[in-house]
């Protein structure tokens, strides 16, 4: 009885989205619904992004090998590198689905000598570059963002 139920429940369920699926894609636009300027479209926003910046110290000098991570606002880590020699980092290019809006940017000495710092970032995507029918790429962002550590006391 009980799998009589679910199996028409469904049924109804798997009618009615495919209702759904076939009304926004345009069938029922001679019946006037839905208005024949929205146009449904199916996929993932995406973009490309970059972040990059030098680390120094108190001296004003570059800091090698320290610690940077990259991670979105709800702390999803999206890259984890370290500055080189000259005290920068940069992670190159980065592509993926649901670009974030803002980045948290934390910076750690692994010697412990100096004390951690970070920063959230907003993001801003550049769409000039960007096909006038590819809705779904948010275009190009690129963050540069410096940091002066302080040493522990």
């Amino acid at each position: 009885m009980k799998a009589k139920i679910l199996t028409r429940f469904n049924a109804m369920i798997a009618f009615f989205l495919t209702a759904l699926g076939f009304g926004s894609c345009g069938w029922m636009q001679k019946y006037g619904i839905p208005d024949p300027d929205i146009v449904a479209e199916y996929g993932c926003p995406y973009a490309t992004f970059e972040a990059r910046g030098k680390v120094t110290g108190e001296n004003a000098k570059p800091v090698e090998n320290i610690r940077v991570r990259i991670k979105n606002k709800y702390g999803s880590e999206l890259q984890e590198l370290y500055t080189d020699k000259d005290g920068e980092y940069n992670t190159g290019t980065l592509e993926g689905i649901f670009p974030p809006d803002s980045v948290d940017i934390i910076v750690a000495d692994t010697a412990g000598i100096y004390a951690p710092d970070s920063v959230r970032v907003k993001v801003e995507y550049d769409r000039s570059e960007v096909t006038e029918g590819n809705h779904w790429d948010e275009g190009k962002a690129t963050i540069e963002q410096d940091f002066q550590l302080t040493k522990k006391d």
